[in-house]
């Protein structure tokens, strides 16, 4: 038998249940019901706070197959430290979204965002924030002082918006941006390319988004291809391929750098990754045998590769050096952190792109049962077991210091 641990609400005694199916409550009737835990209590000026999002279905349910998919009932979850802190429903009745790309921690809050068909609904913990025409995809988003900017890409057709509480600073009917808003000196950043016509052939600009500011940047005319921008210190930077030349290359401070690689490797991705005052990268690559795996760089010269069907996910920066874990196709998976590898436990893998963080030192891996067993946070080494039904779509840490 499962434990009690939702406590009571300002109105009404909320009782724990596997997903939702124990609210007596039909669908609809209320859109922002939200349960409060303990959790809620967590933090201090002291420490970082380790937030953990889970889907939770209904006890035996098969989540991995989700033979009921968009009809069972299921809800989102928060932990705080190990504490249950929040617990919303899941499905379109409450317009929140089972998709684990669809929602994000910060600064202490959940932030879900949802397509009605017609609108863009954002909510903070579970509370409706922002509705506004179109149906993006979020990729980006940034709080500052409870204004909430989002990167969006439209569900159906090209180009972008970059959007301030629901209004547009920067819309492109084409194009695409690199994927993530972030600050840079206290500047809020991205980037993105467009297709031009040009003497007959389509070539593709870069640009720069600074604080709304749009900057074409200066591209040698022998690069045929640029993977990844960001912006760093104050300056744009980039990773680019140059044609006639098989390595990639870094522009940083205005100075080119041939990136090592692995032997016999053609790259698939890029993507850079920036600390308090460091600059890394993770690159995806393809090798003769067609076997993909990555790489994570320190410097131009200096690199880590990984065997062949090792896919990094969850990658972040943790001081001067990078974390993140690797689900293998066969093999048992890693976890890596600035240098050393560790195991994880057998048949558990990490479900999503965010189930990293650094809390007070500590490394924590969100790990989910590819048996359909219980999620487990890994602590340096040590498991402690969610008890939830489902699995763990995210991990990060906060502090208001």
């Amino acid at each position: 038998m499962r434990k009690d641990w939702w406590i009571m609400g300002m109105a009404a005694l909320t009782v724990f249940s596997c997903g939702v199916e124990e609210v007596n409550r039909r669908p609809g009737m209320n859109r922002e019901d939200v349960w409060a835990g303990p959790g809620m209590n967590v933090g201090s000026d002291t420490k970082e706070v380790c937030h953990i999002t889970c889907f939770d279905y209904p006890q035996d349910y098969d989540w991995r197959t989700d033979p009921e998919k968009g009809t069972v009932k299921c809800s989102l979850v928060v932990f705080a430290d190990g504490l249950p802190m929040m617990k919303i429903p899941v499905g379109d009745a409450y317009e929140v979204s089972p998709d684990p790309d669809m929602h994000r921690m910060i600064e202490g809050h959940l932030y879900t965002d949802y397509c009605t068909g017609t609108e863009t609904v954002i909510k903070r913990d579970g509370k409706t924030l922002l509705r506004y025409p179109g149906c993006e995809d979020i990729c980006g988003m940034l709080v500052e002082n409870d204004t909430v900017y989002t990167l969006g890409h439209p569900r159906k057709g090209k180009g972008f918006a970059y959007r301030k509480n629901g209004q547009i600073i920067l819309e492109r009917s084409s194009g695409r941006t690199f994927g993530r808003l972030h600050c840079d000196g206290g500047r809020i950043c991205f980037a993105f390319t467009e297709p031009v016509i040009s003497d007959k052939e389509t070539i593709e600009r870069y640009y720069h988004c600074t604080d709304g500011e749009v900057t074409q940047i200066a591209l040698r005319d022998d690069i045929k291809k640029v993977w990844d921008v960001i912006s760093y210190r104050g300056e744009v930077c980039y990773i680019a391929s140059l044609k006639g030349v098989d390595k990639p290359v870094l522009f940083l401070d205005g100075i080119m750098n041939a990136l090592a690689t692995p032997e016999d490797g053609r790259p698939l991705s890029f993507r850079m990754m920036t600390g308090e005052d460091h600059l890394f990268w993770e690159g995806l690559f393809i090798a003769s045998d067609n076997t993909v795996a990555s790489a994570l760089w320190l410097s131009p010269g200096l690199f880590t590769a990984f065997a062949d069907g090792m896919v990094a996910n969850s990658c972040f920066v943790s001081g001067e050096g990078i974390c993140c874990a690797f689900n293998p196709a066969s093999l048992r998976g890693i976890i890596y952190r600035c240098g050393e590898e560790y195991f994880m436990p057998w048949d558990y893998v990490v479900m999503g792109t965010g189930c990293g963080a650094m809390v007070n030192g500590i490394l924590h891996i969100g790990l989910s049962s590819v048996k359909g067993g219980r999620p487990n946070v890994w602590k340096d080494g040590k498991l402690e077991p969610l008890d939830i039904c489902g699995y763990i779509a995210s991990v990060t840490a906060y502090s208001d210091l």
